[in-house]
């Protein structure tokens, strides 16, 4: 059975904030992609032999580039600045024709202020730590989430 069709990123949608009022800063990305990150005990070798693996933990982030707003008193630049270290709803989806969206609760850090070119747009990198493991839905089903500890 083939495998699933590579799709580009964009048109998308990323929202950041309360679920009832998100900010959508999908106008702002220049680009995101939402990374695991693996950290996985010692294996133990017993005494008859058997090779034991440790234990696997996954741990998730949000990260990319975007423009700052900072002429906007109530846009993410000043929420990223006001709610530093905040835990704030979020759902992205990186083609929306695609149809699949990751969610859940990330942590706020403040962006960069300034810039690199004169005359260029002021953007900021950002990595955003996701708290647990976000939730993937493909085409309106959503996927029970992984293990965040799995064990051996």
């Amino acid at each position: 059975m083939p495998v699933g069709q590579p799709v580009p990123l964009g048109d998308g949608l990323l929202t950041i904030g309360v679920t009832a009022t998100p900010l959508d800063v999908s106008c702002l990305v220049n680009n995101a992609v939402i990374s695991a990150e693996k950290d996985e005990g010692d294996s133990t070798t017993k005494l008859c032999g058997t090779v034991r693996p440790g234990a696997v933990k996954y741990t998730f982030t949000l990260a990319g580039n975007m423009d700052i707003d900072i002429t906007a008193a109530d846009g993410f630049f000043a929420l990223s600045q006001t709610a530093a270290g905040t835990v704030l709803d979020f759902s992205f989806t990186p083609n929306t024709a695609a149809g699949t969206e990751a969610a859940g609760q990330l942590v706020i850090d403040p962006l960069d202020f300034g810039g690199d070119t004169m005359g260029e747009d002021m953007t900021s990198d950002f990595e955003f730590s996701i708290v647990g493991t976000p939730v993937y839905t493909y085409g309106g089903v959503v996927v029970a989430e992984a293990a965040e500890d799995v064990a051996a």
